[in-house]
C-alpha cells in the first residue's frame, strides 16, 4: 500500500472516528481537561485558598515549560485564565451539544 493510501485510509478511519464521538456526545480529552482546569481554578479562588492557588500555577507552568513552552509566556497565559475565571468566564459550550439528536 502506498505512503499517499496509507495517509488517506488513516485521515478517513480519524474522520469516522470524530463523526462518531461527536455522535456518541463523548468529551475529548482537552474537554475534560478544560473543565477540571477551571473546577481546580475557580473552586481555590470562591474559598480563598490563595496558597493552594499558587501552588497550582507553579505547578502547571513548571509541566509548561518541561514540555518545551517559555517560561514566562506560560506564567502570562496562566494568569490570564485566573483572570478570566475571577470574572465569571468558563470553558466553552460546543454547539453541536445544543442541537438536538434529531437534527
Amino acid at each position: 500500500m502506498s505512503r499517499l493510501n496509507m495517509k488517506r485510509r488513516g485521515a478517513d478511519y480519524q474522520r469516522a472516528y470524530r463523526q462518531q464521538q461527536i455522535a456518541l456526545r463523548k468529551p475529548t480529552r482537552d474537554d475534560v481537561a478544560r473543565v477540571a482546569l477551571h473546577l481546580m481554578i475557580t473552586e481555590a479562588l470562591s474559598n480563598g485558598r490563595d496558597g493552594e492557588l499558587d501552588e497550582l500555577c507553579d505547578t502547571l507552568v513548571t509541566r509548561l515549560e518541561a514540555q518545551g513552552f517559555s517560561k514566562d509566556g506560560a506564567y502570562r497565559r496562566v494568569d490570564q485564565l485566573v483572570e478570566r475565571f475571577a470574572s465569571g468566564w468558563g470553558p466553552q459550550r460546543k454547539p453541536h451539544l445544543t442541537r438536538s439528536s434529531a437534527d
